[in-house]
């Protein structure tokens, strides 16, 4: 990222809701960005909960649509997270600091450009990888769909599934 970048930076893409801060860098137009805790079901056997412990990320808009909507925006810094499988009380700490490059698509689509970790929930339907919730570190390209499934391009990092992790 949401996220994560939660990831999402990554907002909902990867590893849950993340909002802008208000304070602005006058020099860079980077702004810092704040990941939420997060709670979600439907992926694992399992529902997970991050909690947030690390998040000094920040955005920046590289360029926009003639309406003013972000078209490319990059994400970088430091975020670490512990996620929880709340049937047993396990968890794990990860940090997915890194930075990313995100292109907004016209058709509600985007397209990740990620170097360092990320936190990604795949869902039904997603070709890359089985329904799951993975961690990722390393470079590689992360394809959202309009209807929310995703696809990962150029992998070269190493994937750990978290739902077996956690389970």
């Amino acid at each position: 990222m949401r996220r994560v970048f939660s990831a999402a930076a990554i907002a909902a893409t990867t590893a849950g809701l993340i909002a802008p801060a208000t304070a602005a860098s006058a020099t860079s137009g980077w702004e810092p960005y704040r990941a939420a805790p997060f709670t979600t079901a439907g992926v694992c056997p399992f529902t997970i909960h991050g909690d947030i412990l690390r998040d000094e990320e920040e955005i920046r808009t590289v360029s926009t649509y003639p309406d003013g909507t972000p078209k490319v925006q990059e994400f970088r810094g430091p975020l670490v997270i512990r996620f929880t499988n709340e049937s047993t009380g396990r968890s794990a700490v990860r940090d997915v600091s890194g930075f990313a490059r995100l292109r907004h698509r016209k058709d509600g689509g985007s397209v990740w450009h990620f170097d360092g970790g990320a936190s990604v929930r795949v869902p039904a339907g997603s070709r890359a990888y089985p329904v799951g919730w993975y961690i990722l570190q390393g470079r590689f390209t992360l394809i959202v769909a309009p209807d929310g499934t995703r696809d990962f391009r150029s992998v070269h990092a190493t994937v750990e599934d978290l739902c077996q992790t956690l389970a």
